[in-house]
């Protein structure tokens, strides 16, 4: 397998983007024929098509939000062992995405780089880790 870094973290699945390009070819083409040939027939049809636009827009949202869920349930337990009796609350959701990458070890000073507004973002959190926990299941 290989190593997962801060270059190459983000992914869309090759699956997702050809579905969207047989979607959007799907509409084009029901579209182009509604004006070419104008019917009710042809016009639900092209309508209907355009509907599946975000349906499939929202698959991938969806699954990325309840993936998120998972994140910060997961960090809240991750640093409830690391950083005992700490208040975290401030930490925001997206933070706790970026935090996920780093290890345990130096988890600890990110947090608190993190807390003291060190960081602009939480792309700039991703760019801090240095030991890099790879996620090879993230939607």
């Amino acid at each position: 397998m290989r190593t997962q870094t801060y270059a190459n973290h983000r992914t869309t699945p090759p699956v997702y983007l050809v579905a969207g390009v047989a979607i959007l070819t799907w509409v084009g083409f029901n579209l182009y024929h509604a004006v070419l040939n104008p019917s009710c027939g042809a016009w639900l049809t092209a309508v209907g098509t355009t509907a599946l636009l975000p349906v499939w827009f929202a698959a991938r949202r969806n699954s990325q939000k309840m993936q998120d869920r998972i994140i910060r349930l997961e960090m809240q337990v991750r640093l409830a062992r690391l950083l005992p009796g700490r208040d975290l609350a401030a930490l925001t959701l997206g933070q706790l995405v970026a935090l996920r990458f780093a290890s345990d070890r130096e988890m600890p000073a990110l947090v608190e780089r993190t807390l003291q507004g060190e960081f602009a973002s939480a792309d700039a959190i991703k760019r801090a880790v240095t030991d890099w926990q790879a996620d090879w299941l993230r939607v």
